[in-house]
């Protein structure tokens, strides 16, 4: 196994984060020991990816943002860009006004949402990043104006108030966006035909000389369901969806607050 797998590739949230959402000893000294390149995909934006790179200390490495909406290579060039148009944005602008849930708009490196509240603080909290505070339809007018697509919506509140905008969005926009629901309180609104891991076969193709059969790759979650499918050795946390588990080649008996991927680094890529 050490001999074929030559990159790492990681989600975060739920995978790599231990229970303070940071990087713990444990993870950082297994990356080091693999000395292999890192990879980080994940739904977040670039700039709270960024101080986690720099803990591991492969700051500048190309990364994976907004699940594979935005790929980034190793001299901060975009590789591939995948967004949708601000349509979706005005049709939920309406039904937003009348409820009560967090409604936070990603495009690039910004991140815009109306209001401070316990969603907004805990993402600030989560990720490190800021938003900018401003009303949603200045924000639509920002993008209308710099000619910029939507990455990510992420409505967070009450699951009945998400219920409604999945019925009013589904129908209208099937085969433009893809409507995730990670947890009953969240909902992301991202490109339809995108994944972690044609993210990442296309990172591959442009800046390294394999692909996805040489890569280990570890998650949680549900949109890392292709990525732990398709790549050499595809690991799963304990605390991962029963699906995740299913797809892949290995599940850990331990969790990401028990520092599961550092100890499948050391089960497979370093030797006693």
């Amino acid at each position: 196994m050490t001999n074929t797998i030559k990159l790492l590739c990681s989600d975060i949230d739920g995978t790599l984060l231990n229970a303070d959402r940071w990087l713990s000893d444990a993870t950082i000294s297994a990356f080091a020991k693999a000395g292999l390149p890192l990879i980080l995909a994940s739904s977040r934006p670039p700039q709270a990816m960024r101080y986690l790179q720099e803990g591991l200390g492969n700051l500048g490495e190309a990364l994976i943002a907004y699940n594979g909406g935005l790929i980034i290579g190793k001299d901060g060039t975009i590789i591939e860009n995948n967004c949708y148009d601000t349509q979706v944005l005005s049709t939920l602008i309406p039904h937003h006004t009348k409820h009560s849930y967090n409604l936070s708009i990603y495009s690039h490196q910004h991140w815009f949402t109306d209001q401070e509240d316990e969603w907004s603080l805990r993402e600030i909290n989560n990720t490190r990043a800021t938003p900018i505070y401003q009303p949603a339809t200045e924000s639509l007018d920002f993008l209308n104006n710099k000619k910029l697509g939507i990455h990510k919506l992420m409505c967070m509140g009450a699951p009945e108030e998400l219920d409604s905008l999945i019925a009013l969005l589904e129908p209208l926009y099937t085969e433009k966006v893809h409507l995730y629901r990670s947890k009953d309180t969240y909902l992301e609104i991202t490109p339809k035909y995108i994944d972690k891991a044609k993210a990442l076969a296309v990172l591959l193709k442009k800046e390294y000389n394999f692909g996805l059969e040489a890569v280990m790759a570890f998650g949680d979650n549900h949109n890392d369901d292709e990525l732990i499918r398709r790549v050499g050795k595809g690991v799963a946390v304990k605390n991962a969806t029963p699906t995740l588990k299913s797809l892949a080649d290995y599940t850990s008996d331990f969790t990401n607050k028990e520092d599961a991927v550092a100890k499948a680094i050391h089960k497979f890529l370093i030797a006693d």
